[in-house]
């Protein structure tokens, strides 16, 4: 019947010459297992068939399961509580981030283009110039 489920029942009829018939119930988890049923067989209805599943209601907490959500939140908290965090350091460490962004900022240190131009760039190649 199509619109319930029933127990499967495998109903096997010899092939000697007797034609002896026995039903039994399928195991699907252990298949040698026999489970005889009297006749006459009775099928039980296990469930009504559902064709279709239920369709998902939205939920609050799906935004923030979402991937994109920490990808926007995070860096606007890092605008937002790491300098208030960083006016919070004691004067020691405040100088020493100073330091640090002074050494940044030092013009003699090569620039990262020029550094990477000049590691994969290759060997310069000297120029020919001849006076005549």
């Amino acid at each position: 019947n199509p619109n319930y489920i029933i127990a499967p029942i495998r109903v096997e009829i010899s092939s000697k010459a007797t034609g002896r018939i026995r039903a039994r119930k399928v195991d699907y988890v252990q298949p040698n297992e026999v489970m005889l049923v009297k006749y006459p067989l009775v099928f039980r209805v296990m469930e009504r068939t559902n064709f279709f599943e239920k369709r998902e209601t939205w939920q609050l907490t799906d935004i923030f399961k979402s991937p994109m959500v920490p990808m926007l939140v995070l860096p606007i908290f890092f605008m937002l509580v790491l300098p208030k965090i960083k006016d919070m350091q004691d004067p020691e460490t405040k100088k020493e981030l100073d330091d640090a962004s002074k050494m940044m900022s030092n013009p003699q240190m090569p620039d990262m283009s020029d550094m990477l131009a000049s590691l994969f760039g290759g060997a310069k190649k000297p120029k020919n110039t001849k006076k005549l």
